[in-house]
């Protein structure tokens, strides 16, 4: 599931949660019209919901659509985190752009099971 599924579901959850009735699932899940296990698939990032959903969701719990990804947007700092042991293992092994690429066209085989 992609990282972006999963920080949403997060926000949903949040906003569920901190209402000063904090909410259940089973709560939201009928105020939005759609079944509490679906909304827990949403919630863990196990699925993405539809805009349509999402807009039912954000009408749910009373925020604007927007508001639904607000903090979901990786940070700079946290991108730096993610690549940097890469980067570290290309300077470490002194590769060059020619190696990186090919390095590249194999991690693409490997995650999308397609030829680079």
């Amino acid at each position: 599931m992609s990282d972006l599924g999963k920080r949403i579901g997060q926000r949903i959850r949040e906003l569920r949660t901190q209402r000063p009735e904090r909410w259940t699932q089973e709560e939201l899940a009928e105020r939005a019209q759609i079944s509490v296990s679906f909304l827990s698939m949403i919630e863990r990032g196990e699925r993405v919901p539809h805009v349509e959903t999402l807009a039912a969701l954000a009408n749910a719990l009373g925020v604007s659509l927007g508001e639904l990804f607000t903090g979901t947007e990786q940070t700079l700092a946290q991108t730096e985190d993610l690549l940097r042991p890469l980067s570290d293992f290309a300077r470490a092994r002194g590769l060059t752009a020619r190696d990186v690429d090919r390095l590249l066209g194999v991690a693409r085989v490997m995650f999308s099971g397609t030829i680079a």
